[in-house]
């Protein structure tokens, strides 16, 4: 490359940096829309194009004036450079020219890179990037924590947290009481305070029939309207109800249902 081009190139990467350093102190002061952004990142681009298009000129230039000395030098019967190392003579005859066209590419690749990871506020590295991916990623762990969603029939767990079963009294009252009444009493929907059983008891079946429904009996799947974490509240607050006695209870449906997972009294005969 000649010495034109050469000084060209780093004239341009030397603005760069400078526009690096201008964008770093504008930052400290106030922020700027992405439109601004783009707005420098077109600038850029436009000042990269005439920086090719000066380039293809001085080549061209450069080009012609080889071809006459070689055309010169062809006529003489000497093509070869006037230098040599050991005893290694260099053909005075320039690359071609795609070759020279994919080595101006890489120039402007790696400025556009430069420009898009290191002047307009993108990660600076990996390691930044690494962090913000973190720091996402627990943002989400910790909402799915907060909504319950781990939770699911094969590992969901009685609460008895005051406040849990409160909140599951709660919606409870919101979304169950048409069917079942205030007190668990039973009406469209099955008793929820004798030992009998339509679909199994315990917590992991209640939670279930909770999440999925029951279609033929009409009562729907609440798990696009509840997170998990509500299904399980409403889910204990129901096994709450063991035992009560509602003012006007549904007859027996079902079967007593056994807990044969658990040895405690307790647990042994669940509606």
């Amino acid at each position: 490359m000649n010495k034109k081009v050469l000084s060209v190139t780093f004239g341009f990467v030397l603005s760069g940096l400078s526009f690096q350093d201008i964008l770093a102190q504008t930052a400290e002061k106030e922020t700027y829309s992405d439109s601004y952004v783009y707005m420098i990142l077109a600038a850029l681009l436009f000042t990269l194009a005439v920086l090719f298009a000066s380039l293809m000129i001085f080549e061209s230039a450069e080009r012609k004036k080889k071809v006459t000395v070689a055309a010169a030098a062809t006529i003489s019967g000497n093509v070869m450079q006037d230098h040599e190392y050991d005893g290694i003579q260099e053909l005075d005859n320039p690359a071609p020219a795609w070759f020279q066209a994919l080595f101006y590419i890489t120039i402007v690749f790696a400025i556009v890179y430069m420009v898009q990871f290191h002047m307009i506020g993108k990660p600076n590295s990996s390691t930044d990037e690494y962090l913000q991916e973190m720091t996402i990623a627990q943002q989400q762990k910790d909402e799915l924590l907060k909504t319950g969603g781990l939770i699911n029939e094969t590992n969901v767990a009685d609460l008895t947290d005051a406040a849990d079963l409160s909140k599951g009294k709660e919606i409870f009252t919101v979304n169950c009481v048409s069917c079942h009444n205030a007190d668990g009493g039973g009406g469209v929907g099955p008793n929820l305070t004798d030992q009998y059983w339509i679909h199994g008891g315990g917590i992991k079946n209640v939670f279930a029939i909770v999440k999925n429904g029951v279609t033929a009996k009409g009562m729907i799947s609440w798990q696009t309207q509840l997170n998990p974490k509500q299904m399980n509240q409403v889910s204990s607050y129901v096994l709450t109800l063991q035992g009560t006695k509602p003012a006007s209870p549904k007859a027996p449906e079902g079967n007593v249902w056994v807990d044969t997972t658990s040895t405690t009294p307790k647990d042994t005969l669940k509606k």
